[in-house]
């Protein structure tokens, strides 16, 4: 290596000696910090007082409830792990489509969860457990 090489390979690796570990600090400094603060799932929300009809089955009870004899909360509990992971409920009239029929919400495996429901002029409430997946009708529950 000539003189001239040698000098521009130190002026090179100086430069790189100094460059590297300053990259390197300020790609730690600017990554952003992590959120911990928000949840992936929803926050549980508290039941009502008042347990208005209760139906059991033997892998689930289904509760509505409210806090007067107007039903304005689902609660759904899963005794065991449901077989089918795509699993949502319907709130829907006598007969079910999924596309006239409202949704409620997603269960998934053993556990609470409860979910809002909209005011109803009838005292008739069908509910339709549905895998959207198989798109077929799981179970249906008549209040």
């Amino acid at each position: 290596m000539i003189r001239s090489l040698r000098k521009r390979h130190l002026q090179i690796w100086s430069a790189l000696a100094v460059l590297i570990p300053v990259s390197i600090v300020s790609a730690v400094i600017a990554r952003p910090k992590p959120i911990t603060t928000i949840l992936l799932q929803p926050e549980e929300v508290a039941p009502l007082p008042v347990v208005i009809k209760t139906v059991e089955r033997e892998n689930y009870v289904v509760r509505l409830r409210g806090s007067n004899e107007t039903p304005t909360q689902l609660e759904w509990i899963n005794r065991n792990i449901l077989t089918f992971p795509t699993a949502v409920i319907y709130k829907t009239q006598a007969t079910f489509s999924p596309r006239h029929s409202d949704l409620i919400g997603r269960i998934e495996a053993r556990g609470t969860y409860r979910f809002a429901l909209k005011p109803d002029q009838g005292s008739e409430y069908h509910f339709v457990l549905y895998d959207f997946i198989h798109q077929q009708k799981i179970d249906s529950i008549n209040f």
